[in-house]
């Protein structure tokens, strides 16, 4: 099996399994707005040339203070998923430990190659349930915003402070 056949059957299947998080009573919600293939065929083969393939949809965290608003995340893949992992960011501005200002976002999953080699099995839609989890629960140790971080732990009356002026000012509406 060739590497484009390989990548296109492995996107395929974990698009196809993300779109399940498309329903509201989900636990994690995420709604598919961009991804390589058209949305009237989900099966057409992804062009050979191309180097990395885009997905972009929007992420409902369950937390106090970003569940009201949701997130616009863009995952880029390369022609090696999955045997590397994606590159994340929020196209959406979010205040957290885990996102720099400039939107990358930081896990133990996603900033080790060869952790995510270990975990072969993880799909996109785990990736977006951990995702969830850390805008939940930050990771300190996977901060990618040390100002942030410090802020979080030390002083989390400012830190939700700025995350909920962040939210009011910058999040997608939840419907």
């Amino acid at each position: 099996m060739s590497g484009s056949s390989r990548l296109n059957k492995a996107l395929w299947t974990n698009l196809t399994r993300l779109k399940l998080l498309t329903k509201p009573d989900a636990a994690i919600r995420f709604v598919l707005e961009k991804s390589p293939f058209n949305e009237d065929d989900d099966e057409e083969p992804l062009p050979l040339e191309r180097d990395e393939y885009c997905i972009v949809g929007r992420i409902y965290p369950n937390s106090d203070i970003y569940k009201e608003g949701a997130y616009r995340i863009q995952l880029k893949l390369t022609s090696n998923y999955p045997s590397e992992p994606p590159e994340v960011r929020f196209l959406t501005p979010i205040y957290h430990p885990n996102v720099h200002p400039n939107g990358t976002f930081c896990s133990h999953l996603l900033s080790n190659a060869s952790r995510w080699k270990l975990n072969r099995e993880t799909t996109l839609e785990d990736l977006m349930k951990l995702i969830a989890k850390l805008l939940d629960e930050p990771d300190g140790d996977y901060a990618i915003s040390y100002d942030r971080s410090e802020e979080y732990l030390k002083n989390k009356e400012e830190f939700n402070r700025k995350a909920m002026e962040m939210v009011k000012k910058h999040a997608l509406p939840r419907n």
